[in-house]
């Protein structure tokens, strides 16, 4: 007879074999299934768990991978870039060139006035006062006043740039008379046009006491235009006799008589040569100090320091302007100026 299971080989596939199970013993098949249930069911936890730990494997190889890529030590990129070395440049927009108080011994170059080594004492004030208090110059954004390496007193500290200079209210030479300007220099650029002090007009200057630069050219000037018209050929220049310098602090001296005609140009107080004029073209324009207008432009921005600056509405002596070099007669060549500023 059949056990009821479709006879005595058939039975459900979840059952172990018959074989197995002892006879007169009772089995109890559900907690057998159960068990198998629970079998299955840790296997595939383990599987699972088997495939999240190689996953974070595979990403820690990734990270190692990358970590190893970026740069060691030092700025990067994203840091910001660190502030370049200030070299001396050419001046931008054109060029209008085709004692107590003095200079001490050992000057050092100059300290860019942006930088961190710059004297903590140096500030851009409101105005460059005139020592007969009529006259005060109004330094552009650029402009700093305060101490400069191998100069016992006060300067103008100019980095070239288009607002570093400073300048009057109003025009304070006649150029239709005698006059006579003056200062102490330092000019720290090996090239380009150079402007200490001028004077003119919206479209060009009437002086221009500075240095002139060109091809093998380099040399202190003061130069003058005859006529308006803003033209090359009416401008009469009076060059010295060396190189001009870099690094050293420097007495240049403009001088026009207008009775005799002629324009002169002193180097440390000494005659470096004098030129026969016509006359010089009248202007109005204020003074200006580290700059000239050439062309209906700002140029020859000044690199460097500028001090001791005075104008006189005559046409000094040589021997007055020996005593400007020498720093005798108290700095004004016994003569007082008609303005003077950051004098000793």
């Amino acid at each position: 007879m059949n056990a009821g299971w479709g006879g005595p080989q058939q039975r459900p596939a979840y059952l172990p074999p018959v074989s197995n199970v002892p006879v007169g013993n009772s089995t109890d098949w559900e907690a057998l299934a159960l068990r198998n249930q629970q079998e299955d069911q840790r296997r595939l936890r383990l599987k699972i768990g088997g495939g999240v730990i190689g996953v974070l494997l595979v990403g820690g190889m990734v990270a190692g991978a990358l970590a190893l890529q970026q740069p060691r030590g030092g700025r990067t990129a994203a840091s910001g870039p660190s502030r370049p070395a200030v070299a001396a440049s050419s001046s931008a927009g054109g060029s209008a060139s085709g004692a107590a108080g003095g200079p001490a011994a050992g000057a050092s170059p100059l300290a860019d006035p942006g930088s961190p080594t710059a004297s903590p004492t140096a500030s851009r004030p409101a105005e460059v006062a005139d020592s007969s208090g009529r006259h005060p110059l109004s330094p552009g954004p650029g402009a700093v006043v305060g101490p400069t390496d191998g100069y016992s007193g006060q300067t103008l500290v100019l980095n070239s740039s288009p607002d570093a200079y400073a300048e009057s209210s109003s025009a304070l030479v006649d150029t239709g008379k005698s006059f006579t300007v003056s200062a102490m220099v330092r000019n720290n650029a090996p090239t380009g046009g150079r402007s200490v002090i001028s004077q003119g007009s919206d479209s060009y200057y009437s002086f221009d006491l500075g240095r002139d630069y060109w091809a093998n050219h380099n040399q202190w000037v003061f130069k003058v235009q005859t006529a308006a018209g803003a033209q090359d050929n009416t401008t009469y220049q009076a060059f010295s006799k060396t190189p001009a310098t870099t690094g050293q602090w420097t007495r240049l001296t403009g001088v026009y008589d207008a009775s005799a005609k002629k324009i002169s140009l002193y180097v440390d107080g000494q005659l470096a040569q004098s030129i026969a004029v016509k006359g010089i073209w009248h202007t109005s324009g204020p003074l200006q100090v580290g700059r000239v207008r050439y062309k209906s432009a700002w140029c020859d921005d000044w690199d460097g320091a500028i001090s001791d600056v005075q104008v006189w509405g005559q046409a000094l002596p040589a021997a007055r302007i020996a005593q400007l070099g020498s720093g005798g007669a108290g700095g004004s060549g016994g003569v007082p100026p008609t303005a003077g500023w950051l004098l000793p």
